[in-house]
């Protein structure tokens, strides 16, 4: 296992969680795949978990022994009253009962233990490029031996329970450890001033090994001891706290371990809100396209004469007479009713057009009608002008029929400006109209 080998290098990882004797039987159900959240479990995992420490029952032995530690403790106790003939206190402590042999604290008196490195480095292993098997994977042999040497060097016999986890992304080793401790009772001879130890109590005390009460010497610890196969000490993450703190700089923000089913509880949130934000996102482009599908077979049933685009009507579309069972028209009101919104956008956008179309034709023709009589007003004009010209030198008799041209003058006067008036109330009602459609 020489380290040397190894180019680059990743951090050993080292965790402790507290937990506590009401913690084992659901760890327990965690660790058989019978309860709990399972969700981060391989289907068809490479090789099965295996127990390296500890007896298969360890969880039901724990608390049967940290059970017996009460009832000692509590006879222990009791004994101790009845010699100094403390009845009240006996009295009293029977209707309180046992106490749990630990002192309340948020994390409680017993740790697990996790224990890994990144899963690249067990990955870059030859058996698991060439993939031969974990059972040939030299890498997760050599971490676990040293795993279990580890354990047993820092914790001893209070490594209740060891086991490795295969059926997962990365290759990990869970441990449980209850940390016993006898602690003596001391009193002070009131008369002399000499202590005196006048009881015993088995108590758990994590605090007991270095390793628990010290994180930075737990990751020396582990960084010193797995630097044979290539692993590292994680970053002096408290180290660098001090010295910033020190030079009057910002301190890094410190790290925040999140538990594994917290941590996958925020992927499954985050995985449902972006499969919540894509069904959304596949809802609006198929409708779209059954949007975009109902404007085109429209705007080509319209184009093939079988859909009236100035039809005013509730019905989005509507057929040209005789033209109602037309495979066009059918197939162009069936893509309506898949998308009314789409159907309505181009009917309205055709009647506007159609309706536009209309009032520009309607108002070319009104302006040449109206210059073809303004300039047949000015040809009578003329011609009467040089009538009367022509009349004052034949007579009497000449100048009275030019008189019956004046009068024609004067009623194609007349028919044009009623053209005009008719014109004018035509327009105001094609303007109605389209503000009608429009709105």
């Amino acid at each position: 296992m020489d380290g040397s080998q190894f180019h680059t290098r990743f951090p050993v990882v080292l965790r402790f969680e507290g937990i506590g004797p009401e913690n084992l039987a659901g760890y327990e159900k965690h660790r058989k795949r019978v309860g709990g959240d399972t969700g981060h479990i391989l289907e068809h995992p490479p090789a099965p978990n295996r127990r390296l420490i500890g007896s298969e029952n360890w969880a039901s032995e724990a608390l049967a022994e940290i059970a017996e530690i009460k009832a000692q403790n509590f006879a222990a106790e009791l004994e101790a009253l009845e010699q100094r003939k403390r009845k009240k206190d006996i009295q009293k402590r029977l209707a309180e009962g046992p106490h749990n042999p630990w002192r309340p604290t948020r994390h409680g008196p017993m740790r697990e233990v996790i224990l890994t490195a990144n899963k690249e480095w067990f990955d870059a292993d030859p058996a698991a490029v060439f993939d031969e098997g974990i059972e040939n994977n030299q890498r997760i042999a050599d971490f676990e031996l040293l795993s279990i040497s580890w354990l047993k060097e820092q914790f001893g016999d209070d490594v209740i329970h060891a086991r490795a986890d295969l059926d997962e992304e990365a290759y990990h080793i869970h441990a449980v450890i209850m940390p016993r401790v006898c602690v003596e009772m001391m009193r002070t001879d009131k008369a002399t001033g000499e202590k005196k130890v006048i009881a015993t109590r088995k108590m758990l005390q994590p605090s007991k090994f270095d390793v628990i009460e010290d994180y930075e010497h737990a990751q020396d610890s582990v960084g010193a001891w797995f630097s044979k196969i290539g692993l590292e000490r994680g970053e002096k993450r408290k180290e660098a706290f001090r010295q910033a703190v020190a030079q009057g700089e910002t301190p890094p923000p410190k790290r925040m371990h999140t538990k594994t089913r917290d941590w996958r509880r925020k992927k499954d949130s985050e995985l449902a809100k972006r499969e919540h934000d894509l069904d959304a996102r596949t809802d609006a482009v198929e409708e779209k396209s059954a949007e975009a599908d109902a404007i085109i077979d429209i705007t080509e049933a319209i184009a093939d004469g079988v859909i009236d685009p100035s039809a005013d009507g509730t019905a989005a579309i509507a057929p040209v007479k005789g033209r109602e069972n037309d495979p066009v028209f059918l197939r162009a009101q069936n893509k309506a009713m898949q998308s009314p919104t789409g159907a309505a956008r181009v009917a309205k956008a055709f009647r506007r057009g159609w309706g536009a179309m209309f009032k520009k034709a309607r108002t070319d023709a009104f302006e040449r009608v109206s210059d073809e009589f303004r300039a047949a007003n000015r040809t009578l004009e003329e011609a009467t002008s040089m009538l009367a010209k022509i009349g004052a030198a034949l007579g009497d008799g000449f100048t009275e029929n030019v008189g019956v041209l004046s009068e024609l003058t004067q009623r194609l006067k007349k028919a044009v400006i009623a053209g005009n008036l008719s014109h004018e109330r035509i327009e105001k009602r094609s303007s109605s109209k389209d503000n009608d459609l429009g709105n």
